[in-house]
Parts: C-alpha cells; sequence; structure tokens
C-alpha cells in the first residue's frame, strides 16, 4: 500500500490534489518563470505528472459526487487516477517521495495546503478538538450570475454540495478576489472581498477602472476560516468575464 498523507477518501483526495497543483505551479523563490516545484526539487516530470492527474480529476469531481451524472466506466477511472498519484507520490521504496520534499524544502503556506504536519513546525501547533484544527477540506466555488456590474458565486462544502451549512468547526468562508486583464501569477494577488452567507456572495466592481479598452476578468478562490481564526486550503480558482 502507497504511503502518502493524500486523503483516503475519493472526493477529498481529489480536492486535495487540485489544490497541490495549483501550488506546485504558482510562482517559486526565484521570480517570474521560477515554479514552487522547482523549490521543492521536484523534476519537470514530476511537475507534468500531477498536472496529468489533476486534468483527470478536475472535470469528474462535481459528477462524482451523483451517481447520476457519472458512468461506472469514469467512476472507475476516477479512483485509478487517485490511485496512481498516491502511489507514484510516496515515499516508499519506488515512489517520488513529492510530500517529503515540500516537508523538507517547503515554507509555512506550502505545509499548509500540502496538509503537511510531521517534520515541520505545524506537528506542534494542531491539537485539541479536531473539529476546531484548520480545515484541510476545501470549498467548492461557482459562478451563479454574472450580470452587468454583478455577479454572484456558490461556496458550499464537498460533503454537503446541496446545503449552505459550515463545516463543523468552521467560522467562515472566506472569499478572495483578482481583477486583471491576465491571470493571477499565484493567490498572493488576490485579496479578501468578503465571506459568503448562506452558502453564496455578492459581488459588486464599484471603483473598478473601466475606461480602457482591454477586457477585465474577475479571478476568485474561497478559503474556510476556523474558529481559531485559521486559514484552511484554497479551492480551485473561477474566473469570469467582466460585464460593465
Amino acid at each position: 500500500m502507497s504511503t502518502t498523507n493524500i486523503p483516503m477518501e475519493i472526493i477529498k483526495a481529489i480536492i486535495y490534489i487540485i489544490a497541490l497543483d495549483d501550488l506546485q505551479l504558482s510562482q517559486g523563490s526565484g521570480g517570474v518563470g521560477h515554479h514552487k516545484w522547482e523549490d521543492w526539487m521536484w523534476t519537470q516530470e514530476d511537475s507534468e505528472y500531477v498536472t496529468s492527474i489533476r486534468n483527470i480529476l478536475e472535470p469528474l469531481l462535481v459528477p462524482y459526487q451523483n451517481k447520476n451524472t457519472i458512468t461506472t466506466a469514469q467512476r472507475a477511472q476516477v479512483k485509478t487516477a487517485v490511485k496512481s498519484m498516491r502511489e507514484y507520490a510516496s515515499y516508499d521504496v519506488n515512489g517520488h517521495r513529492l510530500l517529503l520534499k515540500i516537508a523538507a524544502l517547503g515554507d509555512n503556506h506550502d505545509w499548509n495546503v500540502a496538509n503537511i504536519r510531521f517534520g515541520t513546525p505545524l506537528a506542534k501547533k494542531h491539537g485539541g478538538n479536531k473539529s476546531d484544527a484548520t480545515a484541510m477540506l476545501q470549498p467548492m466555488l461557482s459562478m451563479k450570475k454574472n450580470i452587468l456590474g454583478e455577479m454572484e458565486l456558490g461556496v458550499v462544502s464537498p460533503e454537503t454540495p446541496t446545503k449552505a451549512r459550515l463545516p463543523k468547526g468552521m467560522k467562515f468562508a472566506k472569499v478572495f478576489r483578482y481583477i486583471g486583464a491576465t491571470a493571477p501569477k499565484s493567490n498572493a494577488d488576490f485579496a479578501l472581498y468578503g465571506n459568503a452567507k448562506r452558502g453564496k456572495i455578492h459581488i459588486t466592481f464599484e471603483g473598478v477602472d473601466n475606461s480602457g479598452t482591454t477586457k477585465l476578468y474577475a479571478y476568485y478562490y474561497a478559503c474556510y476560516e476556523s474558529n481559531k481564526g485559521e486559514l484552511g486550503q484554497p479551492s480551485i480558482i473561477v474566473s469570469a468575464g467582466i460585464v460593465f
């Protein structure tokens, strides 16, 4: 059996792999053109492998949660991809030790996103009530409405996708926004917009300069904040062109 801290539950594993891929492709310590995976001493093959698994899993995340919208073959494909990723990242003798490299060469943000505790300073920070610890669970973020001067996002837990309630131990679902003509380079480019309420958040664009001819896009991610004020893992990024 492969040994990693990739969650055993399939839905959580998919969300974890998506977040890990976003992180490994974000800007590293070497500046523009340098990636996190290079900081961790991953090979380019390692980086491309993680992205390839993410590309298989991400389109099937929502269908996988509903037996009526996914085929048996697709469900088997998801399980095979997660198993393959777990074996590839493993720190067993035949694995590539991807997460051990993050533990050794990453920073506090990397360890939080990759959910790495053992062997890092984070191992000493999370005790007590498990429901009040930093949320490994990522919110599911979706674009619900995009009309003139407004957007509305849905923010729900993958554990209860049809309900608006927060996971146990979480105080807020916080939404971060970035506006630009091109995509952000990393989550550090985003600023806090506000907290979702009852599973959604209404977005306006007051003060945004739309006098130019360049099309502007809004990018968003969400994460949970626990009762202790600790932020969990970021969701996948969603984006849309702004209608002025």
